[in-house]
């Protein structure tokens, strides 16, 4: 039976290849080249950001009825220009003019109003960690490799940073509070159990911090977490119950070195997931972790639902016939062992595998 089940998998690995690829959101340049080694912070791509569309009132600037502004025009549709430029110009004795807010193009004249189309920022891809280029085709892509920790999380506020991570209390379900934050820690990514307000949250900004790790926080501060302007990631989700025991062990066993925080949205339609990544060097062939682990027994894995979520265990046995629940459900099931926490039987669909 369970070598038909294809669970879930999460990586919590400490030494694997990780290889992520980097899109811009539209065709641009890229600034790296096959082989070359980067660094979390280094600009690997760029492209224009998304542009701003703006109205001007010509006929009001200019003094003039709105059926007449084509008279006064100076540049027309489609054509570019840099800021300052005049678009329209009334000559005389009190002389007007109207010029570009940025640089852009006219997109059309209605009603003696311009609809002027303005180029965004330039938006600047950063590799996110170390890495080497190990594949790009030039104009919008980049695939970047690198060895070392692989933490995989639960969920994202988006955005990204790299720094030294430090540990705020001392065990995976010490909260995160105003009192254990201080001037040391600024410019860090800290590693903390819980958070189950906004002050901390808000402490932490002040302090510069690149990143925030935690094991869980309460679902009401997602909209505060959101709107924050660096990168958090957690690794099981919403409530009270801390960091996973082997995601704790690799967090806390890293102290003191540089971490990238990559804070994607955990969305069912995308292969991209919140992580941690850990640069480490090499000592010996390392592989290309597995995207699918079939549930087996000696597979360790995490309880996604029950009494003992967030628990993880190694799998004793599958059993051959599904199990009936108080709940009046019947499912095919698994043993697993949980350490301290005794040997449970759990429903497959309530299990992830960590690998």
């Amino acid at each position: 039976m369970y070598n038909t089940y294809l669970p879930p998998l999460t990586h919590v690995s400490p030494l694997t290849v990780i290889r992520r690829e980097l899109n811009l959101p539209r065709p641009g340049t890229v600034l790296v080249r096959l082989t070359q080694k980067v660094q979390g912070r280094d600009v690997v791509a760029e492209c224009e950001g998304d542009p701003e569309y703006i109205f001007l009132d010509a006929a009001r600037g200019l003094g003039v009825d709105s059926d007449q502004v084509s008279r006064y025009m100076v540049k027309e549709r489609n054509t570019w220009v840099e800021e300052g430029d005049v678009l329209a110009q009334r000559e005389g004795l009190s002389r007007r003019a109207i010029r570009a807010p940025g640089n852009g193009r006219i997109v059309t004249l209605s009603d003696g109003r311009i609809l002027f189309e303005q180029t965004g920022d330039l938006f600047r891809m950063r590799a996110g960690f170390p890495g080497t280029v190990v594949e790009t085709d030039g104009i919008q892509g980049v695939i970047l490799e690198t060895v070392g920790t692989l933490i995989q999380g639960t969920w994202g506020n988006f955005g990204q940073d790299f720094g030294v991570m430090r540990l705020v209390g001392e065990g995976p379900g010490d909260a995160m509070t105003t009192s254990r934050l201080d001037i040391n820690l600024r410019g860090a990514i800290l590693v903390a159990g819980v958070c189950e307000g906004e002050e901390p949250l808000r402490q932490a900004a002040e302090l510069s911090i690149r990143g925030l790790i935690l094991g869980s926080m309460h679902a009401s501060l997602i909209p505060f977490v959101r709107k924050l302007a660096y990168p958090v990631v957690l690794t099981d989700g919403f409530g009270v119950k801390g960091i996973n025991a082997p995601a704790f062990d690799l967090l806390s066993g890293n102290i003191g070195r540089e971490a990238a925080v990559i804070a994607h949205s955990n969305d069912p339609y995308s292969i991209s997931r919140p992580e941690i990544v850990i640069p480490l060097p090499a000592t010996s062939h390392v592989d290309i972790p597995d995207e699918i682990v079939l549930l087996e027994p000696g597979v360790r894995v995490r309880i996604l639902r029950s009494e003992h979520t967030g628990e993880a265990g190694m799998v004793r046995e599958i059993l051959p016939e599904a199990m009936t629940y108080p709940s009046g459900i019947k499912a095919s099931s698994a043993v697993v062992d949980l350490g301290d926490s005794g040997v449970v039987t759990v429903p497959l669909a309530n299990l992830e595998v960590l690998q």
